[in-house]
C-alpha cells in the first residue's frame, strides 16, 4: 500500500485494550463517585479493582459465594486505572487501611512494597513463566497473578499460508512486504505512548538483552547493541512502504482497528486481541502464532497484575483467605472480556478448545528465555517516559545512537 497518513476512526474502544499490558484504561467506579469505599466491618473486606476491568468482572461474580464459604462480605471498590495508583499512594502515605486487597499492575509494586504483606509458603509451580520472578521483590513473593500477557503475531491466514508465517525479524519483514497491497498494509509499528516502549522492548529482549534498562550489575544500558538493533529495526519497519506513515498515533488500540478492518495482513499485539480479531472477522480469518524471534530469540516484556494483601488490612487472614480463595478461581478469567489468566494449567487447558489458540503462543512466548519483566524501581513511571520520548524521536527522524546515549544520561539521573 502506498504511504499515507491514515485516520483512524475507533467507533468502540475496547475494554482495558492495555488493562493486561503496559498500561490500563478503565472508565467509573463503583464506590459512588466520591473516591471512597462502602465502610466495612470486621466481617467485612474490601478489594480495590480497576474499573471495566476482567478484575472487577470476577470479584463481583464471586463475592456472594465468597461470602457464603466464609462469612467474610466482599466490598468491591472499582476505580479507574489512572485513579488507582494515586488512591493506593494517599491512603499507604496515611497509614489507613481502606482496602484490605488491590489489585496492581506489577509497574507499581516496587513504589508499594512496603505496604504490601509478603506471601509465605505460596505455591508458585502453576504460575506462567515469568510470573513468580515478576511479583518478587527483595526475596519476598508479593502477590497471587492475576493474569498476565504478552504481544503475540496475530495474523490473516486466509491469506499467508501456514508455510510463510513469519518466525524472525527478516522472515517479518519479508513476509510484510511481500502481502502489502494498495488497499492493505502489511504490518503495523506501535509509535505511541506506553505501547511503543512496550513494543521496542519486546524487540531488545529477542535481540539478545539481559535485563532490560538496567544491566546485571544494576548499571542503566540503553545503548548496547541490543537496543540500538531494536529501535533501528523500528525505525526502517516505520519507513517502509509496507507500514502506515502515521507510526507516531499507532498503538494496541489503532492496530487492532487496522487489522479488523481488513487493512493490514498481520500485526504484533496484546495476545487479547487474538479472540476479540476472531470474533470480528471468523476464526477462517484469522490466526495466531508465538511472537517473532530476533538474534537472540523468540523474547517478549510481560504485563502482569496480582492480587496483594496490604499490610495495614485489619483483616488480614480473611483478606489472605480471599487472595487464594481468586487464585484457585483463576479459570474464571478465560471466560471474561479479555481470555487471560495467570496459571500454566489454565492456559494448557483452554489452548485445547478452539478460539484460544493465543494461549498456546502466550506458553511459548513466555517460556522463551529471552522473555523477561520490565525493570522492578519504583522510578519506572520517569523512565517510561524517558522512553516514549526515544521512540518517537527516532520514529521522527532523529538520530538513533545520539538518542539511545542522551536517554542514558536522562536514566541515570533519575536514579532507581
Amino acid at each position: 500500500m502506498k504511504k499515507k497518513v491514515l485516520s483512524i476512526l475507533l467507533a468502540a474502544t475496547m475494554v482495558a485494550s492495555m488493562a493486561a499490558g503496559c498500561g490500563s484504561s478503565g472508565e467509573g467506579s463503583s464506590d459512588g463517585g466520591d473516591g471512597a469505599a462502602e465502610e466495612g466491618g470486621e466481617n467485612s473486606i474490601t478489594v480495590l479493582v480497576e474499573s471495566g476491568s476482567p478484575a472487577e468482572a470476577l470479584a463481583n461474580e464471586t463475592a456472594a459465594d465468597f461470602e457464603e464459604e466464609t462469612g467474610c462480605k466482599v466490598i468491591v471498590d472499582a476505580v479507574a486505572y489512572t485513579g488507582m495508583y494515586d488512591k493506593l499512594s494517599t491512603e499507604i502515605k496515611a497509614g489507613e487501611a481502606a482496602h484490605d486487597v488491590a489489585c496492581m499492575d506489577f509497574v507499581w509494586l516496587a513504589a508499594f512494597a512496603d505496604a504490601i504483606e509478603p506471601l509465605t509458603d505460596a505455591d508458585t509451580s502453576d504460575f506462567l513463566p515469568t510470573l513468580e520472578e515478576s511479583g518478587t521483590i527483595d526475596g519476598n513473593l508479593l502477590g497471587y497473578p492475576m493474569w498476565t500477557n504478552c504481544k503475540i503475531l496475530i495474523y490473516r491466514k486466509d491469506i499467508i499460508p501456514e508455510d510463510k508465517v513469519p518466525t524472525t525479524w527478516d522472515e517479518y519483514k519479508a513476509v510484510a512486504e511481500e502481502y502489502a497491497t494498495d488497499d492493505m498494509y502489511g504490518t503495523t509499528v506501535f509509535g505511541s505512548g506506553s505501547d511503543a516502549v512496550c513494543s521496542y522492548l519486546d524487540f531488545v529482549c529477542q535481540a539478545g538483552a539481559e535485563g532490560l534498562i538496567f544491566d546485571a550489575d544494576g548499571n542503566v544500558d540503553v545503548t548496547s547493541q541490543p537496543y540500538v538493533d531494536a529501535m533501528n529495526l523500528m525505525v526502517e519497519m516505520s519507513n517502509a512502504d509496507y507500514t502506515p506513515s502515521d507510526a507516531l498515533a499507532t498503538a494496541a488500540t489503532e492496530s487492532q482497528e487496522l487489522f479488523t478492518n481488513e487493512k493490514t495482513a498481520m500485526q504484533i499485539n496484546w495476545s487479547h486481541q487474538y479472540p476479540a480479531a476472531v470474533e470480528a472477522l471468523g476464526a477462517d480469518k484469522v490466526g495466531c502464532a508465538p511472537m517473532i524471534a530476533g538474534s537472540a530469540g523468540i523474547g517478549a516484556t510481560t504485563g502482569p497484575w496480582y492480587q496483594c494483601v496490604m499490610k495495614n488490612s485489619a483483616n488480614k487472614e480473611m483478606a489472605q483467605q480471599y487472595v487464594e480463595y481468586m487464585y484457585d478461581h483463576n479459570a474464571d478469567y478465560m471466560d471474561l472480556t479479555l481470555k487471560i489468566a495467570g496459571r500454566t494449567s489454565v492456559y494448557e487447558e483452554a489452548g485445547q478448545e478452539a478460539g484460544n489458540e493465543h494461549t498456546t503462543a502466550v506458553l511459548t512466548t513466555l517460556e522463551s528465555a529471552q522473555s523477561q519483566p520490565r525493570p522492578m524501581v519504583t522510578t519506572w513511571a520517569q523512565i517510561e517516559e524517558t522512553l516514549i520520548g526515544v521512540v518517537e524521536s527516532c520514529l521522527g527522524g532523529a538520530d538513533v545512537n545520539e538518542t539511545l546515549e542522551a536517554a542514558q544520561a536522562e536514566i541515570e539521573a533519575i536514579g532507581k
